[in-house]
């Protein structure tokens, strides 16, 4: 599988190495990211488009930028992982669906005006907790707490009636990814033609 990363001019500018020329894949996982300053830092939000779930990614220097899908997919599964709270078991199953899912991150430039404006949304929360504090989020588990928050909040999309919650949404996609990737019992041998 893959997944695809579609990002702002803005961010383009930060990350001009990774972009390719790829139409959008439907069976890809699809994110969106921007950048913005805050504190007089750069801050990446990414959003995932079915959930609207935000991942934050603050104070972001060269070195970040220059392996930025290596943060992207370590970042996705330590979250998938938090907010769906399995046993070792599952757990390790789930680091490996989110393994497959996200290998490779595509990169490419490109927006959905829907997604923009709850990344928009996501930016001021970020810009006004920031400012009221005085610093960003120090480290990765930080900018998950920062993100719980935000993706508790409820959001509507363009041709829904009701909010939902993208948490919720996320988590329910993983949990339901893990309940159709069954583990084989032990003792069962998978059917092989007769050559």
């Amino acid at each position: 599988m893959t997944l695809q990363l579609q990002i702002s001019k803005a961010l383009s500018t930060d990350l001009k190495s990774h972009p390719i020329e790829a139409s959008t894949d439907l069976h890809a996982m699809q994110w969106y990211g921007h950048r913005v300053q805050v504190l007089r830092r750069k801050c990446v939000i990414l959003m995932e488009l079915q959930s609207r779930y935000a991942m934050v990614f603050t104070g972001l220097t060269k070195p970040d930028f220059a392996r930025f899908p290596e943060l992207v997919r370590e970042r996705l599964w330590r979250e998938a992982l938090s907010i769906c709270q399995l046993d070792d078991e599952q757990s390790a199953r789930l680091a490996g669906l989110v393994n497959v899912i996200s290998q490779p991150v595509q990169i490419m430039t490109g927006s959905d005006r829907s997604v923009q404006a709850h990344l928009k949304e996501v930016a001021w929360h970020l810009d006004w907790m920031a400012n009221e504090v005085g610093a960003l989020p120090a480290d990765s588990g930080e900018e998950f707490s920062f993100g719980l928050r935000v993706n508790q909040m409820p959001r509507k999309s363009k041709g829904e009636k009701e909010y939902f919650y993208p948490l919720e949404v996320l988590r329910d996609f993983w949990l339901g990814l893990l309940a159709h990737d069954k583990p084989r019992p032990d003792n069962v041998v998978p059917f092989r033609r007769p050559s």
